[in-house]
């Protein structure tokens, strides 16, 4: 009763942003669902027709209309991207006979629409959250203010941190012809915050919000910026995502078990297949990831904090994709650092990015702060050990600093979330 309960919920919230979208979160599923049920009847016929009719609109949404490839304007469908890869991977699963299929078509509905993690992930697998989501579960008071603590800094992170960098990124990318050089290179360093800080700061959300109702998801990031190499960066990023296209694209293709060469070809084609996920404009950054996997030694120096850094700047430096509208302005803005670096002039103009002095100070501390604890997170866990009176001690504290500092914008909407575009 109380997953019916949850699953109308739902509906209800996605049908709130739209009738049109939900029908067609309404065929993935169904069209799946029934796919898997009767797959014994023309296994091969059954899964492919499946498989290709949701690729394709996937393809046509995400891909063609989402970049205006056809100089069109059709809505796409909200959390499209996300719901479409747990169907596929659910059905790809049944495929290889890796569980059996739902036999509730309440659950699998659930599973497919299940409202907080829709819009922004972690992607889910039927494997995984099927041991949680359907089992009988009661709100407990360390579940209900654990998940308070971690909502309550997902908040922190996502208006405190993240709404105040979107400002001077905002700044910088809406004026190219003004903005070049020095400005380039300070927004993609603080792109590099303003993303994990908005992304991690809604999984955060998520993840706390099913918590309190006693729903275990899997964690989507592991201090990424801490990593020191790309292929650790990615194992850590987006977590649900990467390990989606390694299981589903990257293994397929052939993986490690085949020749250097080949291995390095799975690599670029998987990340490649990645940045088109996100649209045919981060095809470019998809393809630099790829080549520099598959081309840079695993071993790692001996000197972490000099791999850290490294790291942090390719991965900063490739966000170009992200920050300007098209690929040529990303190349052109990208090199002007190199050309045009115009540093003193940033420096003079500083508080012309949108932010005054305090808000610049706050800034600055905040996303110290968010680095302090990505490095201490293992020993802050001791937090949710905590007596119930420090543990709302702490949350009122986040909330009531996030109702000060944190920019709102246009308020609370789902599309100020980055991700939830992809």
């Amino acid at each position: 009763m109380a997953n019916i309960l949850l699953l109308i919920i739902s509906i209800l919230i996605y049908a709130s942003f739209g009738l049109k979208s939900l029908i067609f979160i309404v065929f993935s599923a169904l069209s799946t669902y029934l796919a898997a049920k009767y797959m014994y009847k023309n296994k091969k016929l059954i899964f492919y027709s499946t498989l290709i009719i949701n690729i394709l609109i996937l393809v046509f949404f995400k891909i063609i209309s989402f970049n205006n490839f056809l100089n069109i304007s059709i809505l796409v469908p909200l959390g499209i991207s996300y719901y479409t890869f747990s169907v596929l991977g659910y059905l790809i699963d049944i495929y290889k006979e890796k569980y059996q299929p739902e036999k509730s078509i309440f659950n699998y509905f659930l599973f497919v629409m299940y409202i907080p993690y829709l819009f922004i992930g972690p992607i889910s697998r039927y494997d995984q959250i099927s041991k949680t989501l359907y089992n009988k579960r009661t709100i407990t008071k360390d579940n209900f203010f654990n998940g308070l603590i971690r909502v309550a800094w997902g908040l922190f992170k996502k208006y405190v941190i993240a709404g105040r960098i979107a400002i001077i990124i905002s700044t910088i990318s809406s004026n190219p012809e003004a903005y070049f050089g020095s400005y380039v290179f300070l927004a993609l360093i603080l792109y590099s915050f303003e993303l994990y800080n908005d992304f991690s700061g809604g999984i955060d959300m998520v993840l706390g919000f099913s918590k309190i109702l006693g729903i275990e998801l899997s964690e989507n990031f592991n201090s990424p910026y801490l990593s020191e190499n790309l292929r650790e960066f990615w194992r850590k990023w987006h977590i649900s995502l990467s390990t989606w296209f390694k299981d589903y694209v990257y293994i397929p293709l052939g993986g490690n078990k085949c020749s250097k060469i080949r291995n390095r070809i799975n690599l670029i084609i998987t990340f490649i297949v990645s940045g088109l996920w996100h649209g045919i404009n981060y095809f470019f950054w998809g393809l630099f990831h790829g080549i520099i996997v598959a081309f840079t030694p695993k071993e790692k120096s001996d000197f972490k904090v000099l791999n850290i850094t490294l790291t942090f700047l390719i991965v900063s430096f490739l966000w170009v994709f992200f920050i300007y509208p098209d690929s040529l302005t990303s190349f052109k803005m990208f090199f002007s650092i190199f050309y045009k670096f115009n540093g003193i002039d940033l420096i003079n103009n500083i508080t012309k990015l949108g932010l005054n002095i305090p808000n610049l100070i706050i800034m600055i501390v905040t996303i110290i702060i968010g680095i302090i604890v990505d490095i201490k997170h293992d020993k802050l866990k001791s937090i949710y050990n905590l007596k119930i009176d420090k543990k709302l001690i702490i949350i009122l504290s986040l909330l009531l600093i996030t109702l000060l500092l944190g920019i709102y914008g246009l308020g609370f909407e789902k599309s100020n979330f980055i991700y939830s575009k992809f």
